[in-house]
């Protein structure tokens, strides 16, 4: 099986509570550093094939043309693309300029995913962005204008006071662009941060209703759900993330970065500092690894694609992974079917809409 490949990118223009494992930007100065690790790390997987390419962050946009230019380089010069790779970049709005859209461009990138989040001004600066709804539009003209006929853009939505009304309007907004795809995020209040100690959170039964009303507008605006936070037109599904979501395997080069390969899972460490020393030192960041057991993979697997729409054959997949479901199991997903939250087509179990709000609960009365 082809995996997939994940090249994480730990700068932002400044410090972001939704950029995971994000540096400040002080240390904006270790770029070049952190590619030349990237480039010791990518040297053992040498002429492996790719099925897909997904550059995130942290805001790989952040970077400099050089540096962005350098960074393709590692990555083309130590993986093999197939025919049809699927090759995406993050992007933020602030840092996103007709410049890096045509080299991105020129570099056989096709497909960006641009960070928006919010086309409403006073949600933005909530968010703490570097950008507003007017760069937002620009952001996405000049993708448009360089050539990108595959762009995705983020939307989250759950902000503490936020009506129906209100997300209405921020989904028209962001839906008028014309993307091809469409990512929705629930914003997580985080315990320890300034969120959580005001205690401005949302109720799960007002997530529920906000969830609800975009998955109505999704379908007016002819977005097609494939997943249970994301949305396409016909044919621009993400192949990156549907790797993922069918227990395919992958591997992952940079800061906290995870793999998955023939069976064995493995993870690099999670700050900077030590990802540069390990790779300076012993040309390896790896932090641990584990074997999954077949059962564990099954199920894992299994979990993984309730998240789409078409749902799993778990006949299919019993014979791919020569796994049975579970019989332990089997009385737990017979009370999910017959409560509403699962059903069944065949050999096929999918969520439900009414399952969707509540996924995570699902998944762990099944682990």
């Amino acid at each position: 099986m082809t995996p997939s490949l994940y090249i994480h990118i730990p700068f932002c223009e400044k410090k972001c509570p939704f950029c995971s494992f994000a540096v400040a930007a002080s240390q904006m100065n270790r770029c070049d550093e952190y590619i030349g690790a990237l480039e010791k790390e990518a040297l053992s997987f040498k002429g492996t094939p790719v099925m897909s390419v997904y550059v995130g962050g942290g805001t790989p946009s952040c970077l400099s043309l050089a540096q962005m230019e350098r960074l393709w380089a590692v990555i083309a010069g130590n993986f093999c693309f197939s025919s049809d790779c699927e090759k995406t970049f993050e992007a933020n709005p602030e840092s996103m300029d007709p410049e890096k859209a045509r080299l991105l461009k020129s570099l056989g990138i096709n497909r960006v995913s641009l960070g928006l989040q919010s086309m409403n001004d006073e949600r933005l600066k909530y968010l703490g962005r570097g950008h507003n709804v007017f760069k937002a539009k620009e952001a996405f003209k000049t993708l448009r204008s360089a050539g990108f006929k595959n762009l995705n853009v983020d939307l989250m939505y759950g902000f503490p006071g936020q009506t129906p009304e209100e997300l209405d309007a921020d989904f028209r907004k962001i839906t008028a662009l014309g993307s091809e795809h469409l990512s929705i995020y629930n914003l997580t209040i985080e315990k320890k941060s300034l969120f959580y100690v005001q205690k401005k959170s949302v109720d799960n039964e007002t997530q529920g209703r906000l969830y609800e009303l975009i998955l109505r507008r999704a379908h007016q605006e002819s977005f097609f759900q494939y997943e249970v936070s994301n949305f396409s037109r016909q044919g621009f599904e993400s192949r990156h993330n549907l790797n993922y979501w069918q227990g395919g395997e992958y591997i992952g080069l940079g800061v906290a970065a995870h793999s998955h390969l023939e069976g064995r899972r493995r993870w690099n460490v999670d700050t900077l500092p030590l990802y540069l020393a390990a790779m300076r030192d012993t040309k390896s960041a790896m932090a641990g690894s584990e074997e999954l057991l077949p059962g564990d993979k099954f199920m894992e697997t299994f979990l993984f694609g309730l998240r789409m729409n078409s749902g799993v054959d778990l006949y299919a997949l019993e014979r791919r992974m020569k796994v049975k479901f579970p019989e332990g199991k089997s009385d737990e997903l017979g009370s999910l079917i017959e409560a509403g939250f699962l059903e069944e087509d065949g050999p096929v179990v999918r969520v439900t809409d009414k399952g969707r709000l509540v996924l995570d609960e699902i998944s762990a009365r099944l682990i």
